[in-house]
């Protein structure tokens, strides 16, 4: 027996609404598909062949992907009634499998006189935050209504409660950790994108759900509806989008953008969010950055110490700005950390990181914390414009 899909009719759907599923991809699932499709080229069948080649080892199929998208559609959202009528798709990085992925969709136009609309689809290795596929799908709705599904209600924080911090990255190694730290003094707004909340952080009371893209056209409304009418003191921007590999002249333009708009055109949009919300007592602003931005480059992360480097240059160049509503704006760049993007490293690597390192230790996420938790106390008030290192002593 098949699962039960979703059904949203067509006065219920509109511009914006979102679903997602998180699965595993096995060698099984890409095999099973070269069989069904037809398609059995080396690059996804053969492992000797496959890691003889750039790649090194065996990659999905872009047609899988485009498959994955076509179960977010068909099962989802709109799900039942949907009829795809196009199909547009591009492949950033390459899947390697196994791996777990997560397949997210959003409604970007809907046309109810027409029946007609698109939605867009990305599908993102889960353990790395790698977009590998970004499918656009044209859709009608072969009944013209449904049995409507109401989304959830929008939370919103409590009259009570500390300070409002809005937290980007919430759902990430690093992101988590500072979600809990900061609950314990700040109602926090933990805003993810593709990655869930982790399940004790939506017990917190002080925690916030909310779901928005920081390049999407609803963040600052998102945001808006969280505050209910109190203002926001403080934004701590932990989002990052993966760590690519390789040189800039070998990156893939799409890549390179987004390395750029995380440390430059999104950091900005939340210091301007904050701008036009902060209390007449002021704020602060912390961006997580890094040792391989403008202090230890790195060349074999070239766009990942770039778009690091992009950062600690917008946190100057904030600082004076946003002094004229007595926000301050600094960053945070530590040294190599276990979790997150490097929560895959093996126990060898950990010790070669750990002997770089005067103190004799890796950074960890209770160190970030404790320095984000200092930089948001009056005790910083008169800190700002600055790139604070957690470097343990390394030069």
């Amino acid at each position: 027996m098949f699962p039960e899909a979703a059904t949203w009719g067509a006065d219920d759907l509109r511009v914006g609404l979102r679903a997602e599923f998180e699965r595993g991809v096995t060698e099984a699932d890409v095999l099973e598909f070269a069989r069904n499709s037809g398609d059995a080229n080396p690059l996804h069948v053969d492992p000797a062949y496959a890691a003889a080649s750039n790649y090194g080892r065996r990659i999905a199929h872009g047609a899988f992907q485009v498959g994955l998208a076509s179960a977010l559609i068909g099962m989802h959202l709109p799900g039942r009634r949907v009829l795809l009528g196009s199909v547009n798709a591009r492949f950033p990085s390459p899947l390697f499998f196994p791996c777990r992925v997560v397949v997210r969709g959003e409604v970007t136009a809907w046309d109810r006189p027409r029946n007609a609309g698109q939605l867009r689809v990305a599908v993102v290795e889960a353990a790395t935050r790698t977009p590998t596929a970004e499918v656009v799908l044209g859709f009608t709705l072969h009944e013209a209504r449904g049995v409507a599904v109401e989304p959830e209600p929008a939370a919103t924080v409590a009259t009570s409660g500390g300070p409002v911090v809005l937290l980007t990255g919430a759902s990430g190694g690093v992101g988590e950790a500072l979600a809990r730290a900061l609950a314990a003094r700040y109602t926090v707004l933990a805003l993810s994108h593709r990655g869930a909340l982790a399940d004790d952080l939506l017990a917190l009371s002080n925690v916030v759900p909310v779901r928005a893209d920081l390049g999407g056209p609803s963040l600052e409304a998102d945001v808006e509806a969280a505050l209910a009418g109190r203002p926001l003191y403080g934004v701590v921007h932990a989002a990052w989008p993966g760590m690519p590999h390789g040189g800039l002249l070998q990156c893939p333009d799409d890549v390179l953008r987004q390395q750029l708009d995380f440390g430059g055109a999104h950091l900005i949009r939340l210091a301007r969010l904050l701008f036009a919300r902060v209390g007449d007592g002021g704020g602060r602003v912390v961006a997580l950055g890094s040792i391989v931005g403008s202090a230890k480059p790195a060349f074999n992360l070239a766009a990942y110490s770039l778009g690091k480097n992009v950062l600690e240059g917008t946190v100057r160049l904030l600082a004076p700005e946003m002094a004229r509503r007595q926000v301050t704006v600094n960053a945070v760049c530590p040294s190599f950390l276990a979790v997150g993007i490097n929560a895959r490293t093996d126990d060898r690597q950990r010790k070669v990181e750990a002997a770089r390192v005067p103190l004799g230790r890796v950074c960890t996420s209770e160190d970030v914390s404790a320095m984000v938790e200092h930089l948001l106390s009056p005790g910083a008030a008169f800190v700002s414009g600055q790139i604070l290192g957690l470097s343990g002593g390394q030069l």
